[in-house]
């Protein structure tokens, strides 16, 4: 019997069998090990995933400042009410001295003077509506807000005292220089009050059944 033969009665008897067994198991041993990594692979995405994902809602929770639903909304009303005061200095310190400004043509040195007034009343009386309601509001928010809404509230006060110290030179180019100086101080108070609110509402943080 040639070669060829003897091969091929080999591979008809049980012995092909055993060799197709052996490969088969061998191929899937490599499968199941191929498989085997890829899942390890994955679960160990997946872990580091969920160990991030809570660090960043341990790290969210140990930033809030967890308060009832009433503390809140009294904190959150007179945080409110208190912008709304500084918006309303804000306009008017902006608008008492410009640096640049239409004016009506023709209009005389009394008239400008008196519009001049007119817009101090509207400060004087802004000013004053921001030291009531900051002081009526004092307990129910942060020192922080209090302390920068009071610097806004110099800052007002100084402009108003130099403009009355000043009288009709108010207008003049030394006048307009000390309005810029006093905007950018009630400014910087302002901008310190917008980042304060901002940052203490996204700290707060209802109890929860509250």
């Amino acid at each position: 019997m040639d070669g060829i033969s003897t091969l091929t009665g080999i591979l008809s008897g049980g012995v092909a069998g055993a060799v197709i067994s052996a490969i088969w198991n061998h191929l899937s041993k490599l499968s199941l090990q191929r498989n085997e990594a890829n899942f390890t692979a994955k679960l160990a995405t997946l872990e580091h995933a969920f160990q991030r994902s809570q660090s960043q809602a341990q790290a969210e929770i140990d930033r809030s400042v967890f308060v009832t639903r009433a503390h809140f909304e009294t904190e959150f009303e007179a945080m409110k009410d208190i912008f709304s005061c500084l918006s309303e200095v804000r306009l008017a310190i902006n608008g008492i001295r410009p640096m640049f400004s239409l004016e009506p043509a023709g209009e005389s040195e009394d008239e400008k003077f008196k519009r001049f007034s007119e817009r101090l009343k509207t400060l004087m009386m802004a000013t004053d509506k921001l030291l009531a309601t900051s002081e009526a509001k004092a307990p129910f928010y942060t020192e922080e807000l209090y302390d920068s809404t009071s610097d806004c509230w110099r800052a007002a006060v100084t402009e108003i005292n130099c403009i009355r110290g000043a009288g009709k030179d108010a207008l003049s180019m030394d006048g307009y220089v000390q309005a810029e100086k006093n905007r950018s101080k009630f400014s910087e108070g302002y901008s310190n009050s917008v980042r304060i609110i901002r940052k203490r509402i996204s700290r707060l943080a209802i109890l929860p059944g509250n």
